[in-house]
């Protein structure tokens, strides 16, 4: 009795086990040359993909040319500040020096003596005074 029962669930089994299997017994869809099975329209999920991995590539593009492009935009303006900067320091230097060197030149021609590193002068009672 038990050998009857136990060959009748192989049998179930075995069936079972086929029509399971049934569906997976084509090629698989990456193994097909045509790409085309009409159970799964696996084509248009890539051509999707792709499309969107496309577009993102576009974007990081697009993004990565417009911190360059405002990269360059502050360069430049840092630029023409700094320099507009050292010009001004520049000129103010050379502004000072040259009013030192005219009051160094007043002073040695008002009183004959004038010491520049003191930017005194002495008179003629011996003392020293600064120039005015």
């Amino acid at each position: 009795m038990f050998l009857k029962t136990g060959r009748t669930a192989l049998l179930l089994a075995a069936a079972a086990q086929l029509l399971v299997l049934m569906p997976y017994s084509g090629d698989a869809h990456a193994q097909r040359r045509d790409r085309y099975n009409p159970q799964w329209n696996q084509d248009y999920r890539d051509r999707e993909r792709d499309e969107w991995q496309r577009r993102e590539r576009e974007r990081e593009r697009d993004r990565d040319r417009e911190r360059r492009h405002d990269a360059k935009t502050t360069g430049v303006v840092v630029g023409v500040v700094g320099a507009a900067v050292v010009a001004g320091v520049i000129a103010a230097a050379a502004k000072r020096e040259r009013e030192t060197r005219e009051r160094a030149d007043y002073c040695m021609n008002r009183y004959g003596n004038y010491d520049r590193r003191t930017d005194s002068y002495r008179d003629r009672d011996g003392y020293t005074y600064p120039c005015r």
